[in-house]
């Protein structure tokens, strides 16, 4: 099942102003340091969770856990960007093997640093409080929009499969009240 499957929210019903961060295909990380003063990310937790459903779907998991990394990416403090990242155990081994030993450094850094590894298609759409990646957004960065904007893809390292999910906080990022 394609990674699109569930997030298919045309990017022209988002905010103007949100839709080239939504849209980036270079590192979202570079852009975020370059916009943003005072970058860091914040650990929430790494380690091994169950898949969200949509995410079993995506990559065609069973109820296995698989290697979950949930970061803050902030400016001076502020949360801006709740990622949410997850990888079979067998790629820990192989593809996405610096995975588990990222640390507090930008995961979007070292992956757009390994000309061997392709990424998918972007897919966007708008989460609200029924969503699991909306419900752990608000747990780790406080009160938020009542929907929130994120986008999805697939990071491949040769069969190796690498699913990375950012939601857009507010503010600095806003969507539809």
């Amino acid at each position: 099942m394609p990674h699109t499957a569930f997030w298919r929210t045309p990017l022209v019903r988002a905010p103007r102003d949100l839709r080239p961060w939504l849209s980036e295909r270079g590192s979202l990380t570079r852009r975020l340091i370059s916009h943003f003063p005072q970058f860091s990310v914040r650990v929430l937790r790494q380690g091994f969770y169950p898949p969200h459903q949509d995410e079993r779907a995506i990559l065609g998991l069973t109820n296995a856990l698989v290697a979950t990394r949930e970061v803050l990416l902030c400016s001076a403090g502020q949360a801006v960007i709740y990622a949410h990242s997850i990888t079979q155990r067998g790629s820990l081994k192989r593809g996405f093997h610096l995975f588990g030993r990222t640390g507090s450094r930008p995961l979007g850094a070292l992956l757009f640093a390994d000309p061997t590894i392709k990424r998918s298609a972007l897919a966007w759409r708008q989460l609200n409080r029924r969503h699991p990646l909306w419900q752990q957004a608000v747990a780790a960065a406080g009160p938020q929009a009542r929907t929130l904007w994120a986008r999805r893809s697939i990071f491949y390292a040769g069969q190796d499969q690498l699913l990375v999910t950012e939601v857009f906080l507010s503010p600095p990022f806003h969507s539809a009240p």
